[in-house]
């Protein structure tokens, strides 16, 4: 029941808005088409409506399916789309990290240029700002003046002095500290390219060496192997010699010239 009296009470803000502008249509610009009470009603009606839907967790989803029950929709009750209703929510809870509680409208002002309402409103939080003040943030709502519909609200919290140049001086810290840990892990990577390089040419080296190493043994083998034939052949042609002498009754082998040896497998 609540929720249904905040939602006519922003329906009537809404139509008014729009009738008002209907009324103002051949005026100048410079000559505002709203007066001062219904822009703070309508201001004081979108920013209670925001304002308790951040603090339930509640989405344009939530809030179209409850009016589905209405046959109305977001745009009709709320004066906006689901998508603007939504990005002004998320936009005011995170302003609320900073502001606090809601505690009302410290001040309103607006301005109408060709097609485009600009109301701006500072509202005030619970929470208390280091130089003791109450904490506070400008809220910026636009209008469509043909059709009252709202087409952006975003809520910026006032920060001092102080807070503005430690944050400036937290970012710039915290970018210079991204940029030199980027250049170390850089200067680590082509590190880690020379390290690999030389363990390649190692590899190489050793594989190289290796190689070197195996070929001087198999030409050590083939030479003894070699050196062992021609050693066998020697004794085997002096056992045949002495064979020979001894068949002649020879006391000998002096006389005798073994010159071809054949092998039968």
């Amino acid at each position: 029941m609540k929720n249904t009296k905040k939602f006519l009470i922003i329906l009537g803000m809404v139509t008014c808005l729009a009738s008002v502008s209907a009324c103002g249509e051949s005026n100048t610009v410079k000559e505002s088409r709203f007066d001062e009470d219904t822009i703070i009603n309508a201001t004081d009606s979108y920013l209670a409506a925001i304002n308790d839907l951040a603090a339930n967790g509640s989405t344009a989803s939530d809030v179209a399916a409850m009016l589905k029950q209405y046959n109305m929709s977001v745009e009709d009750y709320y004066g906006m789309s689901e998508e603007v209703l939504d990005a002004a929510v998320a936009n005011y809870k995170t302003a609320l990290e900073d502001l606090g509680s809601y505690n009302g409208i410290e001040s309103v002002s607006h301005v109408e240029e060709g097609d485009l309402l600009t109301i701006s409103a500072t509202i005030k939080g619970t929470a208390i700002a280091p130089n003791g003040s109450p904490r506070t943030a400008d809220v910026n709502i636009e209008v469509d003046p043909k059709s009252g519909s709202v087409t952006s609200i975003l809520t910026n919290v006032n920060y001092t002095t102080k807070e503005l140049i430690t944050n400036a001086a937290l970012n710039t810290v915290l970018g210079m500290g991204t940029v030199f840990v980027v250049l170390i892990i850089l200067m680590a990577i082509i590190s880690l390219f020379k390290i690999v390089n030389n363990l390649q040419n190692k590899a190489s080296e050793k594989k190289a060496a290796t190689t070197e190493v195996t070929d001087s043994v198999d030409r050590a083998v083939a030479q003894i192997e070699k050196n062992e034939q021609a050693m066998d052949d020697t004794e085997l042609i002096a056992v045949i010699a002495a064979a020979i002498a001894a068949s002649e009754g020879a006391a000998s082998a002096d006389g005798y010239v073994v010159r071809s040896i054949r092998r039968r497998y």
